[in-house]
């Protein structure tokens, strides 16, 4: 996977991967894996650039559903973790965070009053300050590799989430068809014995649409984002006091911290 970085292989491929699975999981069930035309299919995909194109239709899928979720959340999580005007449980703790923002991205974010008055403004010079703070902890640079782990934790449930429906036809599809193929060999009589192949090819794809049932949500995608909005705030007050940021990270309490989250949030 050389045409991808370590956060895409993260973020973006594993999620379409596993959308893909009950594809492998019907076509292995169903003998087909040798056949040349299906190895020349994936190898051709291989080569011509799949994984990017796919990489690139997990994240387009990903950024639609966080923008339903940004505002289902009130805004952008990052500048929510900022606002004077929300409702915080460590008062003092946002206090440092903005202090260090506006110290590491040299601009000054409005007053609580300021934003009550204009709200929009204030949340432009969040935006911005953000978006610097982002661009300085981004790369391979070792104090910032909690964010960045971060980073590529909530980049893989935001994209997850985005593409679940894909997965859930898929692997709905995919147990269809193994049904329907073993009710066709029953009842043509060409295989009236039920191979193993194909009831564990069933199961798997059963268990598979479970999975994408149960498992992708936003709860998830949010307590991902609160982890990397903490890592991330927490760096900007290293590099406002020229320390590490792995040297100030602490254990995060989800229930306390402010949610965050991006392609690259």
């Amino acid at each position: 996977m050389l045409w991808l970085d370590r956060y895409e292989r993260r973020a973006r491929l594993a999620p379409g991967l596993l959308a893909l699975l009950p594809v492998a999981v019907t076509i292995t069930a169903l003998g087909l894996r040798d056949a040349p035309v299906v190895s020349a299919v994936v190898s051709l995909l291989s080569l011509a650039g799949g994984p990017v194109l796919l990489a690139d239709t997990v994240r387009t899928f990903g950024t639609k559903a966080q923008e339903r979720l940004w505002k289902t959340w009130g805004g952008s999580p990052t500048a929510i973790a900022l606002r004077m005007r929300e409702p915080t449980q460590n008062a003092l703790q946002r206090d440092r965070w903005r202090s260090a923002v506006e110290k590491v991205a040299d601009i000054k974010l409005a007053t609580r009053r300021s934003e009550r008055s204009s709200p929009a403004i204030a949340d432009e010079a969040i935006e911005v300050a953000v978006g610097r703070l982002r661009e300085l902890t981004r790369g391979s640079d070792p104090r910032f590799l909690l964010v960045q782990a971060e980073n590529r934790g909530y980049g893989f449930q935001r994209n997850l989430y985005g593409i679940r429906h894909v997965g859930r036809v898929l692997a709905l599809g995919g147990a269809l068809v193994i049904g329907a193929y073993i009710a066709w060999r029953g009842v043509t009589g060409v295989h009236p014995v039920v191979l193993t192949a194909d009831v564990l090819g069933l199961i798997a794809n059963v268990l598979i649409l479970l999975g994408w049932c149960v498992l992708p949500s936003a709860d998830r995608v949010r307590a991902a984002g609160e982890k990397y909005a903490y890592q991330v705030l927490q760096a900007a007050v290293s590099l406002a006091s020229g320390t590490s940021a792995a040297a100030v990270a602490e254990p995060v309490a989800t229930d306390s911290v402010p949610s965050s989250g991006s392609d690259d949030p």
